[in-house]
């Protein structure tokens, strides 16, 4: 049976032994939205903006995300969304005067972010043309090993489809056993515990598990503000265009946050997305698995010698999608010294009664 949870954010310490008592509130985090890091006070804030907005690296891909859904909803069926991933480097001109900067040679980070636009604007529930059902978002955030990860390649950045990465077993359990919406509730997949998935996300997991830094997980959260299970309805609803989802580093010397950079700009990155849509005898849910590389020529991170995924020769999507191609602004800087941190910040799940 899956448990009822709501995404929220708190600190957590993963480091063994003694931390000091700002590596928790300036190290790695990931949250629901486009909230500001712990470390970027209102003299950084302006800077750390600016830089997410205009982002070193990003891919977008359109996509109809409810063509097939059977949804009652004719303009729901034919509307065309479209995710992008963005991914940012930045130096951070300060920190904030609580926190020390002792061993991390020219303070930087690096971000993530996700957005959706639909093309009425507004919020999700205007997304889903007034519907008050749970938005379920599910982030995963594990760096896939290398043989996975360059199953997406340029070929398949026009597509959102997962099915030449993750294989057609895969896919269709995490329809199932994968899902993220139980009832009316949100909920956190067990996705690295699917057996048909155990050479592909359970393979992150189990890289991560081995020692790999900045590990977050997955998380899930309800982004419809109308939503009457909406644990996070006191947070400003995402509006179109705007960031659903976000990575954020930590405070990392430059050359850690150059190389976090890069790990990022060419990992898998893996979305669920699923909610509940009317149909003439009822409603119907169907969760849609979106994957993307923001940088199909980067040299993947993991390591790991997973077995290759099964796939289908058959497209499995859908949705129909198109993709602008990633698109590069300044290059990061190099930095120097690597520095270890001790605290993770992470978006952690609340059992609710």
């Amino acid at each position: 049976m899956k448990s009822r949870f709501a995404a929220i954010s708190a600190s957590a310490v993963l480091a063994a032994g003694a931390a000091m008592a700002d590596d928790a509130w300036r190290a790695p985090g990931s949250a629901f939205g486009s909230p500001l890091p712990p470390f970027v006070d209102t003299e950084t804030a302006e800077v750390f903006r600016k830089a997410v907005a205009a982002p070193n690296a990003t891919r977008s891909i359109k996509l109809r995300p409810f063509a097939d859904s059977g949804t009652s909803s004719t303009q729901l069926s034919q509307d065309e969304w479209t995710w992008r991933v963005n991914v940012t480097e930045l130096a951070l001109p300060r920190l904030p005067s609580n926190l020390s900067a002792a061993g991390i040679d020219s303070p930087s980070t690096f971000v993530t972010t996700y957005d959706l636009s639909w093309p009425n604007g507004g919020n999700i529930s205007s997304g889903l043309r007034g519907s008050s059902s749970p938005f379920c978002v599910t982030a995963f955030d594990y760096l896939f090993p290398a043989n996975v990860t360059d199953l997406y390649t340029e070929a398949d950045a026009g597509s959102t489809d997962c099915m030449p990465v993750l294989g057609e077993e895969c896919l269709n359990a995490l329809y199932y056993d994968g899902n993220n919406l139980d009832g009316d509730q949100c909920v956190v997949p067990q996705w690295g515990n699917i057996p048909e998935c155990n050479a592909t996300l359970g393979a992150a997991t189990r890289a991560d598990r081995a020692g790999r830094p900045f590990t977050f997980s997955a998380a899930t959260a309800d982004a419809n503000p109308a939503s009457a299970n909406n644990a996070l309805n006191e947070a400003p609803p995402v509006q179109s265009g705007q960031g659903i989802w976000t990575f954020q580093g930590g405070v990392l010397s430059g050359a850690d946050a150059v190389r976090g950079y890069q790990d990022a700009s060419g990992r898998l990155q893996v979305f669920m997305f699923n909610t509940w849509l009317n149909i003439t005898n009822g409603r119907v849910s169907k969760p849609n698995v979106l994957c993307m590389r923001v940088d199909t020529a980067a040299a993947p991170a993991g390591t790991s010698t997973a077995a290759s995924p099964s796939s289908s020769s058959s497209s499995s999507s859908s949705s129909s999608s198109s993709s602008s191609p990633p698109q590069s602004a300044a290059p990061p800087q190099g930095r120097a010294v690597a520095a270890v941190v001790a605290g993770v910040l992470v978006t952690v799940v609340a059992l609710l009664s």
